[in-house]
C-alpha cells in the first residue's frame, strides 16, 4: 500500500491485475474521454513493467492501483505526473470502471492522491485538465477540492480535432 482512503487501497500495480485493468480500459465508455482506444494484454504487462521501475514522486506519470477495500477488487487507477522542468508542479488523471461510477470513488481517490502528494513531496501545485465534454471529471474534481483556474482554447487535439482543455489547481494547503 501507497496511500489509502475510507474506502480504497492504493498500491502498486502486479502482474494480477493484467486481466482487471483490460477490461477497465477496454470499455469504450471509460475509454471515451481517454488517450486509448484499445488496450491489449500485452499492453498491460508493458504498462505494470514500466511502472515497476518508477517510484512515486520522481519526474514523469506514476499510475497507482485501486483496490477496493470491501472487496479487494481493482476498480481503476490515478496517476501524478510530477514535471521533469519544476518537480513543485504536478499533473493528476484518474480512471474508474464504470461498474463503480456514481459512487465517489474518483472524488476519494482525487483527494487522497494530493493529500499523499503535498504530504509525501514537495509540491505547491497539482494541476488536472479534462474534455469539456466530461461534467462528470469535472464534479470529481470540484469535489476533491480543486478550482477551475484557465481554459486553453483549441489547445488539445482529440480523435481528429482541436478541443478546449479546462485547468483546475488545488495548492498546497488549499
Amino acid at each position: 500500500m501507497i496511500f489509502e482512503s475510507p474506502r480504497l487501497i492504493a498500491r502498486r500495480f502486479g502482474e494480477g491485475d493484467v486481466a482487471a485493468l483490460v477490461a477497465i480500459r477496454n470499455d469504450p465508455e471509460v475509454a471515451r474521454y481517454q488517450s486509448w482506444s484499445a488496450f491489449s494484454a500485452e499492453d498491460a504487462r508493458r504498462f505494470i513493467a514500466e511502472l515497476a521501475g518508477l517510484e512515486p514522486g520522481e519526474p514523469g506519470w506514476f499510475q497507482f492501483a485501486l483496490e477496493e477495500k470491501e472487496t479487494g477488487s481493482l476498480v481503476g487507477d490515478c496517476g501524478l505526473d510530477v514535471l521533469a522542468e519544476d518537480r513543485r508542479l504536478a499533473r493528476i488523471g484518474y480512471t474508474i470502471a464504470r461498474a463503480h461510477w456514481n459512487r465517489g470513488l474518483a472524488s476519494e481517490a482525487v483527494r487522497a492522491l494530493a493529500a499523499h502528494a503535498f504530504a509525501s513531496f514537495p509540491l505547491s501545485r497539482i494541476e488536472a485538465s479534462f474534455d469539456p465534454a466530461n461534467g462528470a471529471s469535472r464534479r470529481v474534481l470540484e469535489k476533491a477540492g480543486f478550482t477551475r483556474v484557465g481554459l486553453f482554447r483549441d489547445s488539445a487535439w482529440f480523435e481528429g480535432d482541436w478541443g478546449d482543455d479546462p485547468l483546475y489547481a488545488r495548492v498546497r494547503g488549499g
